[in-house]
């Protein structure tokens, strides 16, 4: 797995860097909007612990400083996305007894999975957004693993984007022409080795909120198995 993280990653950075030196990075034209983002997911995240987000809003200053004009996340809205049960999309609408039944069944599954062991390390940037990369333990494969094949057994829908493999952090994007690419590019390369922090997830939140996790409607704290925080 870790082999399969550094290749991706790595196609992820070269495609970005490909797009942010041809002056045609991906723009996040709903982040200009005066409009709250009315998008609305399922999703199962992981929270980062005060060292892990310092160390990435150091970061993120250096960044500001080359490119004030992008959109960068606050410390309280940085999380890893563990897995989109349902996609963020403009019409979704659950139910509270929908909701009840997610909650209980996802609820089950991560009490029988092990805490996860998480080491983010290095930064790449994507054709429209930075990102803080993460390499996991084998218990966040199986409790994807899982999370696919139980909840639909029990008619709970999963919608995802796409099947989550990474374990990354999203920490900017991208919300107008970068005004100094080559500057950008240069700071994302400095920070290709930062060590932003080892730590152990014991819990996942179960939130639906908005596309920028700066609106949560719902969330529900889910202990891994033999741990009660």
């Amino acid at each position: 797995m870790e082999e399969q993280l550094r290749q991706l990653y790595r196609s992820i950075n070269d495609q970005g860097r490909r797009r942010i030196r041809a002056r045609q990075p991906e723009i996040d034209r709903r982040l200009r909007s005066p409009r709250p983002d009315g998008r609305r997911g399922l999703t199962l995240l992981g929270r980062l612990p005060a060292h892990v987000s310092r160390n990435i809003e150091f970061t993120l200053q250096q960044l500001a400083a080359v490119a004030p004009e992008q959109y960068y996340y606050s410390s309280p809205d940085l999380h890893i996305t563990v897995m989109d049960l349902l996609a963020a999309r403009d019409d979704l609408r659950l139910s509270a007894k929908q909701l009840a039944r997610y909650r209980a069944a996802v609820g089950k599954i991560v009490a029988t999975t092990p805490p996860i062991h998480w080491r983010l390390q290095g930064m790449i940037v994507s054709p429209g957004a930075v990102l803080v990369t993460g390499d996991y333990g084998p218990e966040l494969a199986e409790l994807r693993r899982r999370l696919r094949s139980e909840l639909p057994a029990l008619h709970l829908p999963v919608a995802e984007r796409y099947p989550t493999v990474s374990g990354h952090v999203t920490v900017a994007r991208f919300t107008h022409p970068i005004s100094a690419p080559d500057r950008f590019l240069a700071a994302i390369k400095e920070n290709a080795t930062t060590n932003y922090g080892h730590f152990t997830m014991h819990a996942l939140d179960l939130v639906v909120h908005d596309w920028y996790n700066r609106q949560v409607e719902s969330c529900v704290r889910l202990p891994f198995a033999g741990d009660g925080r």
